[in-house]
């Protein structure tokens, strides 16, 4: 335990040498632009004074976290081992709800079918969730169990009656529109579940699938990497793994039975089932080598709302077990459920909106009301200038680093071709998801009904 906590400190402290060096290039880069571009104007001091403002409102914290993250990843990463073969291979449920997945369903089916598990030891369930393209006919013919809804009843009740009827030692829940992504990743999850004896439930890399080719799909394969190949993977070996991802997620089929049924009271169920996992005592884990791929969403309102439903779920979760943040009895889970999920996925989406905004603010007081809200004295012109030089070049580490990462998870070529989607998800879409947590979080607060 100390030497964790010492590796906190240290990776705390290199961290906060990273964003000072990246506010000091920040602050020397904008005094040399205005200089080349608007001449002797105003004094140095009003400008770095400026870009203190922006930096730390927008991009200095977001910086900080991130940078502790890849420091561990690297670490992790790069002290990987190769996993042995099982000593014994328990029997396998994989539950699927389905609905309208005529399209999906045999891909997926055909890629466990692929996995180098003893098939007799491998159970498929399709729950038919009320369909009407003939997913459930599809699936049929490949000789997997079907259950049938005559009505549309939801993710949460197919889960609830797939899990019933499954005989498995292990019960994996997926997404029909997913597949697993190489050969060996059943193989791997289950081998990782059995990795402690105290570990209850698992989960594996998610990936982006290539469809179009489009910025959407590019940005939720940047924002995948970083939640899954990085986030992910460090919270699993520092031993404070907080979601599990409902589109991939084995469970020891004895913890997972055991519930009287599955939450259905909140919009993360994966995450709720993380948490009551931790109230039995058990742990999550992260297994790298089980990839499963997921279609992106094509819409930007499609995009926008499924975010919206994942932020606001983590919110009612969080109130739901609101006893378990900074309780010492759950030890590290509590203290990282309070900074991780609370301070830096809501609070700081708040700040950083805070400072997107807060350039036209300031112009509209000073300029048009008179009111001067800082002790900054430059021209509109100038600030506007200030603002989009910092806002698009706070980033560059951040850029690097994921570059770096995405070079080690797809190769050099990729990471190289995709460097300018990294610079614009920096600059456009994290911003974006900024947007999407504060608008989850009001809606929280103000009690407004969301659904699916």
């Amino acid at each position: 335990m100390r030497r964790k906590v010492l590796s906190y400190i240290s990776t705390f402290i290199v961290s906060a040498y990273v964003v000072y060096l990246d506010y000091s290039f920040l602050q020397w880069s904008s005094w040399r632009a205005v200089l080349i571009i608007f001449g002797h104007v105003t004094d140095r001091y009003s400008v770095y004074s400026f870009v203190r403002y922006l930096f730390y409102l927008t991009g200095a914290f977001i910086m900080l976290i991130y940078t502790a993250y890849f420091m561990f990843y690297l670490y992790y990463r790069s002290n990987e081992g190769v996993i042995k073969l099982p000593l014994f291979y328990p029997s396998v449920s994989i539950v699927v709800p389905a609905h309208n997945e005529a399209l999906n369903i045999e891909r997926l089916i055909e890629s466990v079918e692929y996995q180098d598990y003893p098939h007799d030891l491998v159970e498929v369930i399709i729950v038919d969730d009320g369909s009407e393209d003939g997913s459930g006919e599809i699936a049929s013919r490949y000789g997997v169990k079907v259950i049938r809804h005559e009505k549309n009843l939801g993710k949460a009740q197919s889960l609830e009656d797939g899990i019933k009827s499954a005989k498995g030692d292990v019960v994996i829940t997926m997404d029909a529109d997913s597949y697993f992504g190489n050969g060996y990743s059943l193989r791997r999850i289950v081998e990782n579940l059995y990795e402690r004896s105290l570990v209850g439930i698992s989960t594996g890399v998610i990936r982006i699938e290539r469809r179009f080719g489009s910025l959407i799909e590019k940005f939720q394969e940047v924002e995948f990497l970083h939640s899954f190949e990085v986030g992910r993977r460090v919270q699993g070996y520092l031993g404070w793994l907080l979601v599990v991802s409902g589109a991939f997620s084995a469970f020891k089929a004895y913890f997972i039975k055991s519930l009287p049924a599955l939450p259905k009271d909140t919009l993360a169920e994966d995450f709720d089932l993380t948490v009551i996992s931790f109230r039995a005592g058990l742990d999550s884990n992260f297994e790298p080598g089980a990839v499963v791929y997921t279609e992106p969403e094509q819409s930007w309102r499609r995009l926008y709302r499924q975010r919206i439903r994942w932020y606001y779920g983590g919110l009612q979760v969080l109130r739901k077990h609101s006893d378990l943040i900074l309780n010492r009895k759950y030890g590290e889970k509590g203290i990282f459920m309070f900074l991780h999920l609370i301070v830096l996925e809501y609070v700081l989406a708040v700040i950083q909106i805070i400072g997107v905004i807060l350039l036209p603010i300031i112009v509209l007081f000073k300029y048009y009301l008179g009111i001067s809200i800082t002790d900054i004295n430059l021209p509109p012109d100038l600030m506007v200038f200030l603002f989009l030089f910092v806002f698009f070049m706070q980033y560059t580490p951040g850029v690097l680093m994921s570059g770096t990462a995405m070079a080690i998870e797809r190769g050099l070529k990729e990471a190289l071709g995709n460097l300018p989607v990294v610079f614009l998800y920096y600059v456009f879409y994290n911003p974006l998801l900024s947007l999407v947590k504060l608008d989850a979080t009001l809606r929280f607060l103000r009690g407004v009904a969301q659904g699916w």
